[in-house]
């Protein structure tokens, strides 16, 4: 398994991965986005894409904030270390780009699905704190949960 910041060159398997989109123009947009202006990290089995994590600057850049998106592992790679490796992987590519502009990393935000027990599990264990409850946010169904990480 490894892991590495996505580049151009990954957008095809990228559209794959993330077919859930239902429209196609959609997700070329979303992916596009991902590649030009978020950091996208991927979790690659030999040449497979097996989970995903982006993330982007929050507001102001010299805040020293993040957020994490669209973290996912492939079910077949849960509760193998994929995602723990992820967010580790992520934490980390966080703090380097904010110190290579000199600028002090201080927090992580990320939204996380109530019903995603699993993802909660694994960014609690990377230290991210749930700090709010923000209703149906996303989804009609679903409670969204704030996490933070400060680092």
């Amino acid at each position: 398994m490894n892991f590495r910041l996505a580049i151009k060159n990954d957008k095809t398997q990228l559209l794959a991965f993330f077919k859930h989109y239902s429209n196609p123009e959609i997700l070329e947009q979303r992916v596009e986005c991902y590649l030009s202006h978020n950091k996208t990290i991927l979790a690659k089995d030999d040449d497979k894409i097996v989970g995903t994590l982006q993330w982007q600057i929050k507001e102001d850049p010299n805040c020293g904030v993040a957020e994490f998106e669209e973290f996912y592992v492939l079910e077949d790679y849960r509760n193998k270390g994929t995602g723990s490796s992820l967010i580790e992987f992520g934490i980390q590519s966080v703090k380097d780009t904010f110190q290579s502009h000199e600028i002090k990393p201080r927090k992580i935000f990320a939204f996380v699905g109530s019903q995603h027990d699993a993802a909660r599990r694994v960014f609690e264990k990377a230290g991210f704190v749930q700090i709010s409850e923000v209703g149906n946010l996303f989804n009609d169904s679903e409670i969204d949960l704030i996490y933070y990480l400060e680092i």
